[in-house]
């Protein structure tokens, strides 16, 4: 008997080895109303073209999602409209079905509009306690206040109020002359205001700001105190003692100032009224 060797026919198959997908992006930056906001969010393995969704949550309010052109990123972009804290999830899915997802979590801050309002400060004489104050709002708080060029006036200096809402400028000053400064305020976002301002210190004063007002009704009344500011919101007091008359005499105005005037009475037992409504002087 013969034998026969007979050629073993195999059929081989290979059956491809699937890598996983993977989300390589594991945070997104923070964004700010009304600024261009942009970020991506990068798939790696797997095979390519990559499918992207948002699987929950929602984007912030005017950010939108686009698939590169390679499909291997979700590209967010746009221009926040609502300062809001927004989360949401995605999904990768490669061409042979295999996915990954990835959950988000973004800030978007109220827009930066810190403004300086405060237009001027008024001017001084030489010896004479000079205070003023350099007001801003909107943005953030606190603010950080600076002053990028120029001087004060010598013996006058500055600094920031409690609330950071203001720059409050006080002291004595020691020489006659014009300072030309500058004033940033930046908020806690990084959104900056910027003024310029002029102060003149004169040697002496020659204006007097004349005052009057009606006296009080009250039968207790030991006296009253008189209050100047430079913009009818922060207030000083300028007379040392009780003024026992209704008629008061400020002669450390300064030339080319704005200023306004209030008083308020005081009872026997030290109990203080309410300041009166404000006046405005203009000193030439």
């Amino acid at each position: 008997m013969k034998s026969f060797l007979l050629p073993l026919l195999m059929a081989l198959s290979v059956s491809p080895c699937v890598a996983n997908v993977g989300v390589a992006t594991t945070r997104l930056p923070d964004g700010t109303v009304q600024t261009a906001y942009t970020a991506s969010i990068v798939a790696k393995g797997g095979c390519t073209p990559y499918k992207w969704s948002i699987m929950s949550g929602s984007l912030p309010a005017g950010v939108h999602a686009k698939v590169s052109s390679s499909t291997t990123s979700l590209k967010l972009t746009g221009m926040p409209t609502k300062a809001e804290t927004y989360s949401f999830a995605v999904k990768v899915t490669g061409c042979a079905g295999v996915e990954a997802k990835a959950s988000y979590k973004t800030v978007i801050h109220k827009g930066s509009s810190v403004v300086i309002n405060t237009t001027s400060v008024p001017n001084g004489t030489v010896e004479t306690a000079y205070s003023a104050a350099i007001q801003a709002n909107g943005g953030c708080t606190p603010y950080t206040w600076t002053i990028p060029s120029g001087a004060l006036p010598a013996g006058v200096t500055a600094q920031a109020s409690n609330s950071t809402t203001s720059l409050n400028l006080g002291g004595t000053p020691t020489t006659s002359g014009t300072s030309s400064f500058a004033v940033k305020a930046t908020d806690c976002h990084g959104g900056y205001s910027q003024d310029s301002y002029k102060v003149v210190i004169q040697a002496a004063a020659n204006h007097v700001v004349d005052l009057s007002w009606k006296a009080s009704t009250s039968n207790d009344i030991a006296g009253y105190n008189v209050y100047r500011s430079p913009d009818a919101t922060t207030w000083k007091k300028i007379n040392s003692g009780l003024v026992a008359s209704t008629l008061y005499d400020d002669s450390s105005v300064a030339n080319g100032s704005t200023y306004y005037y209030a008083a308020s009475a005081v009872d026997i037992n030290g109990v203080e009224s309410s300041k009166t409504a404000a006046v405005k002087a203009v000193v030439p």
